[in-house]
């Protein structure tokens, strides 16, 4: 009994303790690093995701017309949010004034002010079961498309009203959507299967948006993750370790045309260009390719030409104001990881060292450029 009776006092100093630790923590958020300025550059948000299960996302911002990268811009500019931004940031982007970031294990999508960097709005899984294990989101029309795993045997894409921050309707998809994207009245979703590897599945999902509803399904190959678009309403996919190959759908058909021979893990497109990193797991080196979208062929040669080693490559966007190559290194996936700068021929610009832990999602932004409200 006497046991008992201390115990709320044993709480509440543990309490302060892990407050006490949180605030250390905070505490040591390195001050903001200084690089070389570059007015042709749009700056940009980075989404460092965090270990899983350890509420250490945090989000930065690089003004790069300043040259200077400032860590944890999200708890600077929302003292209240207690935990922070939370766990498992999965994905960024900005659409019109808004922010949005996808937190797969917190629950939650935060919608902030993209100039402030202040919270507007959450969505949880109380606003919607199936927010719950959200994974991609992308934008058109004056909506966000969220794809999420949801817990049961299908998958789902939920839309969210950017005027109203509502979600509005739902559909139904393929087990595990990763990356989603609209072409015309289309929307187009990567089903992985990832969590059942004896049956993996191995088609798009196309969407007529104005019925909301699925019209057809489109086979490319086992576990797929990243889909994109070009200017020309051509799809590229990869999957996720199955093949080495970055496959073509024409969405004027809706018809798979071709694939290029390539390792990739990620890749982004700028104009006409692919650019694609992908890993020799036997042998652990890592490529960094160009692919010409018009040809459809792979540009011989290193896009990153100083030699500069990256230990593990995690994240990759291109500034398209003035192709500046952006890579991010997880290290080691536990302690802060770094963020490379090349120019547009593969030169080492800048690096950031010490992000935040998993560095892997970047949403170019010019804040400076934004209007003040």
């Amino acid at each position: 009994m006497k046991q008992n009776r201390w115990m709320p006092a044993f709480m509440f100093l543990a309490c302060l303790l892990l407050l006490g630790a949180c605030r250390k923590d905070h505490d040591r958020t390195p001050p903001p690093q200084k690089t070389e300025k570059d007015t042709t550059s749009t700056g940009f948000y980075l989404l460092n995701e965090g270990g899983w299960g350890y509420n250490n996302a945090t989000l930065d911002y690089f003004d790069s017309h300043n040259g200077v990268y400032e860590r944890d811009v999200f708890t600077k500019a929302n003292p209240d949010a207690v935990l922070g931004l939370g766990d498992t940031g999965n994905d960024i982007g900005v659409y019109g004034s808004k922010l949005y970031i996808v937190m797969n294990w917190s629950k939650k999508i935060e919608i902030l002010d993209a100039r402030t960097a202040r919270r507007i709005k959450v969505l949880t899984d109380q606003t919607h079961k199936a927010i719950e294990n959200a994974r991609y989101i992308t934008f058109a029309n004056g909506y966000a498309y969220l794809s999420s795993y949801t817990t049961s045997e299908k998958g789902m894409v939920l839309e969210i009203d950017t005027a109203t921050l509502s979600i509005t309707r739902t559909v139904e998809v393929g087990r595990q959507p990763d990356e989603l994207t609209v072409v015309g009245n289309k929307l187009y979703v990567a089903n992985s299967g990832g969590y059942s590897p004896s049956n993996l599945e191995d088609y798009i999902s196309v969407v007529d948006l104005p019925a909301f509803k699925v019209t057809k399904a489109i086979t490319v190959a086992p576990n797929l993750r990243r889909l994109k678009k070009d200017s020309n309403g051509y799809l590229y996919i990869c999957p996720w370790g199955t093949t080495n190959n970055l496959y073509i759908v024409d969405t004027k058909t809706d018809q798979l045309t071709d694939s290029i021979g390539v390792k990739v893990e990620d890749f982004t497109i700028v104009r006409d260009t692919a650019y694609v990193y992908g890993t020799d797991y036997g042998g652990g080196q890592h490529a960094y390719t160009r692919v010409d979208l018009k040809s459809k062929k792979v540009i011989p040669g290193s896009f990153i030409t100083d030699g500069t080693k990256i230990v593990i490559p995690y994240g990759l966007a291109v500034d398209p104001s003035n192709g500046s190559i952006y890579i991010a290194d997880a290290r080691n996936y536990s302690e802060a990881g770094d963020l490379y700068c090349f120019d547009a021929y593969g030169k080492l610009k800048n690096t950031i060292r010490k992000t935040g832990i998993i560095p892997g999602h970047i949403a170019f932004y010019n804040r400076n450029g934004a209007p003040r409200r």
